[in-house]
């Protein structure tokens, strides 16, 4: 199956890349390059699993059918449902306070069409992403 791998650094993208392979071979190969680029002395180094549940029109040409059905959970009159994996390996990150803050990260899914891909380029981007809390009373500038 085609796996997509983003590098998603400080809220941009800095790489993307679709290949063809077993999820988990992959997400073992991306590990083991992220491994290279993490310091060990000034963050944690985290794999984390998701479910993305996707919505694609019907009907499915039999390639994407393919591609997901493993994957499907229901439909409604529209629309296919799917939940797809999403994996997330944060090998730059820190703590502010309480809140996680990831700055590097390498996000592996499987490749199913250019608008999820385009939705899963969105969450990793907003994943790095300095997350700006405004104080209470404190208003956002225009």
């Amino acid at each position: 199956m085609k796996i997509l791998i983003i590098k998603s650094e400080n809220g941009k993208i800095t790489s993307e890349k679709v290949m063809d392979g077993e999820i988990g071979k992959v997400l073992r190969e991306v590990a083991k390059e992220a491994l290279e680029e993490w310091n060990e002395l000034t963050s944690d180094f985290i794999i984390m699993h998701d479910m993305e549940e996707v919505r694609i029109p019907l009907p499915l040409k039999p390639d994407l059918y393919e591609s997901i059905k493993n994957f499907l959970v229901g439909k409604d009159k529209k629309e296919a449902i799917a939940k797809i994996p999403v994996y997330v390996i944060s090998y730059e990150n820190e703590w502010k306070e309480s809140d996680f803050q990831d700055k590097k990260v390498y996000v592996v899914s499987y490749y199913i069409n250019d608008e999820i891909k385009k939705n899963i380029i969105e969450d990793a981007t907003q994943i790095t992403s300095e997350h700006k809390e405004l104080e209470e009373g404190e208003e956002e500038e225009e």
